[in-house]
């Protein structure tokens, strides 16, 4: 597998915190920047001042106060390019696979650590292509 860009930043957000532990370590041990939240308002805050541009956001889809799919939505029109894998244990069999035209993963838990660094090393290979595309169709809202 390819090495990670030096420069690559990935914002953990999961509101169960040995889960996000867990997931910074691992990432940070791969030589990603990694930032944390526990929820999507946080996550909001953290993207909108970071100095450094988030490449990728790993979050859970079922959280307390906003769910990951908005926060998906909300980070993807804030911050056009920006990848995001979604994790959850709850019915995601229809998003299994990467939407790579929306810069878009979906990882069923459980999952290993091996299943998260190959998923955010393709995710950060590829080249965004949903700058400033119709999200009509964006299967977050569908």
């Amino acid at each position: 597998m390819p090495l990670p860009p030096s420069n690559a930043t990935i914002l953990v957000v999961d509101d169960e915190v040995p889960i996000r532990s867990i997931l910074a370590r691992q990432l940070r041990t791969e030589g990603y920047n990694v930032l944390e939240a526990g929820y999507g308002i946080q996550a909001l805050q953290i993207a909108r001042s970071s100095p450094d541009p988030i490449d990728l956001v790993l979050s859970d889809i079922v959280m307390p106060g906003m769910i990951g799919t908005e926060l998906a939505q909300r980070l993807m029109v804030e911050h056009p390019g920006i990848q995001v894998v979604l994790m959850s244990a709850h019915g995601v069999d229809e998003m299994s696979s990467p939407d790579r035209r929306h810069n878009v993963a979906v990882l069923r838990k459980p999952f290993e650590g091996k299943q998260v660094l190959a998923i955010v090393q393709l995710l950060l290979s590829t080249t965004p292509s949903n700058a400033g595309a119709d999200t009509s169709s964006d299967p977050l809202t569908s």
